[in-house]
């Protein structure tokens, strides 16, 4: 699949997300389908695969082939949990960091998303969207950015297009960090199915501390959103973020050092380090006129948030 045909499959995610957003916001009865949390996220999630699927069908190579779909040792699977586990303090710092300037936008759905039984959150959020993510973002974008011969570039578009896609500063920004990582860890397997492991597991952490938090007393729960929904910067959110900011210090390397030896598990510690070396490598030219479209749509979406 070439890189301008994955670009318009971009777009189309974009234009698919953000015509569903304008459908809910003037259409009142799309409006009450789409209240429902779990139709939400079903049918956001179409929005995202349902390209890939199509982008995939009408390429020359086999979908499986080209997106990596291949079996991994037990021990590399155990070690992707950690390095997940690893990576969560940055994450959190960045998160922290966003929201000196805008709000917790996962924190403000937590009492819709808590509505839904525990299984049903996990199958939506931790399953059923890195599913539909890695498939379109790791499977198709990075795979078709890849082959333009500068990797670095590569894993660096596909991983800002992904924070992009969300359409808030705030997922935006953590998002963009985690599509990193998901992207390395195709890089040191050759294969997709740890980047989606550790999705789930990102996503799947959330799932379990939204559910521990609905089980709280409701006054509880109202102080603790109201907390990770300021953007205020103040005395408790500076704590935060100088917290994990020591944190992440000491556990983003050690993550590091699990991707080297997953990747030497996997025999691709020499795609790593070619990953890298590319960094020199001019390459083919990725920027599309649908794909700036698609960024400066995201764009206009994120600051109109951000003003109003």
């Amino acid at each position: 699949m070439n890189t301008k045909k994955a670009n318009w499959m971009f777009l189309f995610i974009v234009a698919s997300h953000a015509g569903l957003s304008l459908l809910v916001s003037f259409v009142p009865a799309i409006y009450e389908i789409v209240e429902n949390m779990a139709v939400n996220i079903v049918v956001s999630e179409i929005t995202i695969w349902l390209p890939a699927v199509l982008f995939l069908a009408a390429g020359e190579s086999r979908p499986v082939a080209f997106c990596g779909l291949k079996r991994v040792h037990v021990s590399t699977v155990l070690m992707t949990v950690l390095f997940t586990l690893l990576l969560e303090p940055l994450i959190t710092l960045v998160n922290a960091l966003s929201m000196l300037v805008t709000d917790n936008t996962v924190a403000g759905l937590g009492p819709q998303i808590a509505q839904l039984p525990l299984w049903g959150m996990f199958l939506g959020i931790a399953v059923y969207g890195p599913f539909s993510e890695e498939l379109a973002f790791r499977g198709v974008l990075y795979r078709s950015y890849r082959q333009q011969g500068n990797r670095l570039k590569a894993l660096l578009l596909s991983s800002l297009l992904f924070g992009m896609m969300h359409m808030n500063l705030n997922q935006a920004c953590y998002a963009f960090v985690i599509g990193i990582a998901l992207a390395l860890l195709v890089e040191a397997t050759g294969s997709m199915l740890p980047a989606f492991i550790c999705h789930m597991c990102v996503n799947g952490l959330s799932v379990l501390l939204m559910f521990a938090m609905d089980g709280m007393d409701t006054g509880a729960m109202e102080q603790m959103m109201e907390a990770a929904e300021s953007s205020l910067g103040g005395e408790e959110l500076l704590l935060v973020i100088s917290v994990y900011a020591v944190i992440a210090t000491c556990s983003t390397p050690l993550a590091g050092c699990v991707l080297a030896w997953i990747a030497g598990r996997e025999g691709h510690r020499e795609d790593l380090r070619e990953l890298w070396r590319s960094r020199k490598i001019k390459g083919d030219r990725l920027m599309s006129v649908p794909l700036a479209l698609g960024i400066l749509i995201c764009a206009a979406v994120i600051v109109l948030q951000l003003v109003l």
